[in-house]
């Protein structure tokens, strides 16, 4: 005979004991079948505050909205670790990065933004991305630019660049120079080089066994100093010793040399950047040197 029978309000309420039993053997059974979707929701709520690789969370701490694709400079983390041990916590849980108006010296030089993926209210955070491919607005100013650099104060529109960590992979047709346009860019690439404009310096011998002759090349090597050194001895900066210009040199052929000591001759040359630890280094490019020519007598 089943214990299991529904009462009537006001009826007494007596449970056998093997009715409670069965009422804790089915609550028990429920518990163990909703902890997998307990724990699916809890891992599918912790994902959400997850990003994709590229994409940060941001803070707007511009003193305005922003609307989706605007750029804003990298500042500080918005939270800080609290012990060196934090295995929890805000800090470890989430990147977030202050976002403020791009400022030359620091944001834009050193390629320190990010272009949001959403608008975003003033104080609040939201979505940007720092590497990877996204849409931004964009002036182009030299149709030669490859690059992009973050705009200096408002944040709406990017401008063209001859270097940078932003590769400009198409932009709007047809839209003149000098004139807003859609781009879609590439985030977060190295850039090697920190200008394509030559430099001038200052060079003199230091190295090598041979200016050249008709059947060997010049292997002369080169102390190199910033373009307001006296001498080799005195003022300017020393950028590199015992240099190998990076213009190309004759397979053979005797060249004019700089002079070992004395003022010099003028060079070229440019920075590049690591981008990986940012040490900047000087190439030489052209040590100023020139093919030695004969003069011959008339009518030989």
């Amino acid at each position: 005979m089943s214990t299991m029978k529904k009462v009537s309000t006001g009826d007494p309420l007596v449970i056998p004991a093997n009715t409670y039993n069965a009422f804790i053997d089915a609550a028990t059974d429920f518990q163990q079948r909703i902890k997998p979707r307990q724990k699916l929701a809890q891992q599918s709520q912790r994902s959400s505050s997850q990003l994709p690789g590229g994409v940060i969370w941001v803070k707007n701490d511009s003193p305005m909205d922003c609307w989706r694709y605007f750029i804003l400079g990298i500042e500080d983390s918005v939270h800080e670790p609290q012990t060196i041990m934090d295995l929890e916590g805000s800090f470890v849980d989430q990147i977030v990065f202050s976002g403020v108006f791009p400022e030359l010296d620091t944001h834009v030089a050193m390629d320190k933004h990010a272009i949001l993926l959403e608008p975003i209210r003033a104080g609040q955070v939201g979505r940007a991305m720092i590497q990877g491919v996204c849409q931004v607005r964009i002036i182009i100013t030299d149709e030669t630019h490859q690059f992009a650099k973050a705009p200096v104060g408002f944040p709406a529109i990017m401008a063209s660049s001859a270097t940078g960590s932003t590769q400009i992979l198409w932009s709007q047709p047809d839209v003149p120079i000098g004139e807003p346009c859609w781009a879609i860019v590439k985030l977060g690439v190295p850039s090697l080089v920190d200008t394509t404009t030559l430099i001038p310096c200052k060079v003199w011998q230091d190295g090598g066994s041979t200016d050249g002759d008709a059947t060997t090349q010049c292997d002369r090597t080169y102390f190199v100093k910033t373009i307001d050194a006296y001498d080799e001895e005195e003022d300017g900066t020393v950028l590199g010793q015992e240099m190998t210009p990076l213009k190309q040199r004759p397979a053979a052929g005797k060249l004019v040399t700089a002079p070992a000591t004395g003022d010099g001759i003028i060079g070229t040359g440019y920075y590049i950047t690591n981008p990986y630890d940012g040490t900047r280094e000087f190439i030489l490019y052209d040590a100023n040197e020139t093919l030695a020519v004969e003069v011959c007598d008339d009518g030989e």
